[in-house]
């Protein structure tokens, strides 16, 4: 592509004067040099940096409200120029923030700021490190063209280029900085470094020199020595391995080395896991009694074992299959034929054909739905879900397993299958580039977007989901009342690929954040088809995995690390297909969160399914501590039955809407008030199948009470969550949704968490 484009429009977003070949910037120094040339470029030493522009803006630590104490030391100081002098004279400074007379001198890295009259923001970089290669139209890219993984860098902002330059001087991880026009900074600090560039117009890219490696530890750093790492291995209950107990994982996140010296302080730790991918520190895991022949491979972590352990198998134990399933004369309706692993050739009339009802029958779950060859064990066809019917014959090949809770797996069978490698393609060109994840928030068109949304799955009388699930025949209606009640999106629980239902959606103004992937049992490349076929439509905001996936096991009880090796996979599927749409993954509340999210980089936004009363309580305090992604909640509010009185209770839900819904707005990310985007209420209507004791066709008032829930019985009354009935009859709930008002910023903060 010719220079000259790119460099006309970076021209006025780096305010410099752009000859035929360079781009000056301060005290003349050439920083731009386009491709085929290379040139080094030192860092003014020692220096201050102004942080989005310095004047009004008040200094931050990892997002916008992180003003911990033990992040600076205050003192007062009469002039700016005498507070710079006392950060010159730290060995630690990272900055200043100064305000009358009051200095702050922060000894962490300063990676947000806040809107602060009177305040003056500035990085210090002691530094002199080097950096060159800076291409005009490029953006940069790891191993090849297609490769921008999540992992690799930490998206902000920056006011100019400078100030997205200083940000990587000060990061000793940095191994250099893409920059947009538009004022995006990307910190990348992937540990090969930055091999390729992607064309984009609008796009630099920097780079620090080769070959000498990056001063700091990287996202993937190399063992200690005599240990020995096992990529992609990953052993722990049930699985070849066993936790140390208080250590499993440990209370705080260690580096690479902090982690194997707490397990080189206990006797019988014989390797750690790590999760890939994520820069330290991270979360660390002991183990003890590992055997190798049992444990995952092709996961999304690593294993180093301690020098001189082994974890080779020396006792030849074989693990039988009745571990995980019963002896199969104990099985119903078998057609004379049983496999290998949990699988056997079953009767369909007494079960419809579904192996999920035939499972369930004698206390099991299913995991596969299967039509065989010919009365035997070879699979002619596999169902991409155990409640999809088998048609048109007299059996299936069913496999079926024990219960077990995702965090206490009973077996370590069946294993997942490791996705192949992703080739090393070029991903397909983004359609849009509206949608940006930026610290906190989401971005639409550069603006901040919260999301006042309802979950949104119309099945009808009788029906069942998923098999009667009727996105079109319900849009119109549907779409008309979420409009009036100011309602902009919308989440589902399988994917929306009728581009019509889209179309009606999106003339009521209306986003969606399609569902691509719930069920384990299916192969990850399913969410392709559903991705290719709505990707370009303005409707799509982002695509979504699973569903609080962290108590079902992705519906077919994997393991907790069996379930994020499945996610990664899924993510890297849906990015390799699009690269325009953020990527959300639903979880159910904050417990284990952190580990999920050290453990998944590939996830741009978390959902959360919360249902804990009339208030949050602490959850907005235990999202920031567990990720600095933003958040929206998957599901929340209160079902319209109130156990307490045995009826109809549409006040009581009402109440929970309101509150709930002002308590998640008062944390809304487009007020740089905290790290929520907004949510989705559930559910916009009843649903009649849900009560598995009773008929979807009556409205059964059968629900569960597990110790907490929604308010006020704390109750999961499930066939009466909808704002409306199954027959879109208006509750109170409607007009008290309608009243919450979207968060308008005044001078939208600019978050460079």
């Amino acid at each position: 592509m010719p220079w000259l484009l790119p460099a006309l429009l970076l021209a006025t977003a780096f305010a410099t004067d752009c000859d035929g070949r360079r781009c000056p910037v301060t005290a003349g120094q050439s920083w731009l040099q386009l491709k085929g040339a290379v040139q080094k470029l030192r860092a003014p030493a020692p220096g201050f940096f102004a942080v989005q522009g310095g004047s009004g803006i008040s200094c931050r630590g990892a997002h916008a409200k992180d003003e911990a104490f033990s992040h600076f030391v205050e003192s007062q100081q009469k002039t700016l120029d005498d507070c710079k002098q006392r950060c010159m004279s730290s060995h630690i400074c990272k900055g200043i923030d100064f305000h009358g007379t009051t200095c702050r001198v922060w000894t962490q890295n300063i990676q947000a700021s806040l809107q602060a009259e009177g305040h003056t923001c500035l990085r210090f970089l002691a530094d002199t490190a080097m950096l060159e290669f800076l291409e005009l139209g490029n953006a940069c890219r790891g191993a090849h063209k297609g490769d921008k993984d999540p992992a690799y860098f930490t998206s902000t902002t920056a006011s100019d280029l400078e100030e997205c330059k200083s940000m990587c001087v000060a990061d000793l991880a940095c191994q250099g900085v893409s920059y947009t026009q538009s004022g995006v900074c990307e910190i990348w600090t992937r540990q090969e470094g930055i091999q390729a560039t992607a064309e984009e117009a609008e796009s630099v890219c920097l780079q620090k020199p080769g070959p000498s490696p990056s001063p700091s530890p990287s996202p993937s750093p190399s063992p200690g020595p005599g240990w020995e790492k096992h990529e992609g291995l990953n052993c722990y209950l049930h699985h070849g391995a066993e936790g140390i107990k208080d250590k499993d994982p440990l209370g705080e996140k260690k580096t690479l080395e902090q982690c194997q010296q707490e397990c080189l302080q206990e006797k019988d730790c014989t390797a750690i896991v790590m999760p890939n991918g994520h820069s330290p520190p991270a979360t660390c895991w002991l183990r003890k009694n590992v055997d190798k022949s049992r444990c995952s491979t092709g996961s999304p972590y690593s294993l180093w074992v301690r020098p001189g352990a082994s974890i080779e198998s020396t006792d030849g134990t074989v693990i039988e299959t009745e571990t995980c399933c019963a002896n199969y004369k104990d099985w119903p309706n078998v057609d004379r034929v049983t496999c290998e692993g949990c699988t056997a050739l079953v009767l369909t009339e007494p079960y419809g054909g579904r192996c999920d009802k035939y499972c369930e029958s004698f206390g099991h779950e299913c995991f596969m739905a299967a039509e065989e060859v010919n009365e035997n064990c070879a699979v002619k066809y596999t169902q991409e879900r155990c409640d999809q019917p088998i048609l048109g014959t007299s059996d299936m090949l069913c496999g079926c397993r024990m219960k077990h809770a995702v965090d206490e797996p009973k077996c370590d069978w069946p294993r997942p299958t490791p996705s192949p490698p992703v080739p090393p393609e070029t991903p397909t060109p983004s359609p849009d580039k509206r949608i940006q994840v930026l610290g906190r928030q989401l971005l639409v068109n550069g603006a901040p977007l919260h999301l006042k949304g309802v979950a949104w799955n119309p099945v009808p009388k009788g029906g069942r989901h998923p098999a009667d699930l009727d996105f079109a025949s319900f849009v119109e209606k549907d779409a008309e009342l979420m409009q009036s009640m100011g309602i902009n999106a919308v989440r589902t629980y399988e994917p929306i690929t009728d581009r019509k239902v889209l179309d009606t959606l999106w003339s009521r103004g209306i986003w969606v954040v399609n569902s691509v992937y719930n069920w384990g049992g299916a192969n990850a490349e399913i969410a392709a088809s559903a991705v290719n076929q709505v990707k370009d439509h303005p409707a799509i905001l982002m695509w979504s995995i699973g569903n609080e996936w962290n108590y079902n096991g992705l519906y077919v009880g994997s393991s907790f690390f069996d379930s994020v090796g499945k996610i990664r996979d899924v993510a890297r599927v849906i990015r390799r297909h699009d690269t325009s749409h953020p990527i959300a993954s639903i979880f159910g509340d904050v417990q284990k969160l952190d580990q999920a999210a050290d453990s998944l980089p590939e996830i741009d936004v978390w959902g959360i399914n919360a249902y804990r009363g009339i208030s949050f309580g602490d959850l907005f305090q235990s999202f920031d501590k567990a990720t600095d992604k933003p958040m929206f909640f998957g599901e929340y509010g209160a079902d319209a039955f109130n156990a307490h009185i045995a009826a109809e209770d549409q006040e009581s839900q009402a109440k929970a809407t309101t509150q709930l819904t002002e308590e998640l707005l008062a944390q809304s990310s487009v007020l740089g008030l905290g790290s929520c985007i907004g949510g989705f209420i559930f559910e916009f209507a009843d649903e009649w199948h849900k009560d598995n004791d009773g008929s979807p066709d009556s409205h059964d008032n059968h629900g569960t009470a597990p110790g907490g829930g929604p308010y006020p019985d704390m109750t999961f009354n499930e066939e009466w969550w909808g704002l409306v009935s199954i027959d879109r009859e208006r509750r109170l709930a409607v007009d008290a949704y309608a009243k919450t008002a979207l968060p308008k910023a005044s001078l939208v903060q600019k978050l460079t968490s």
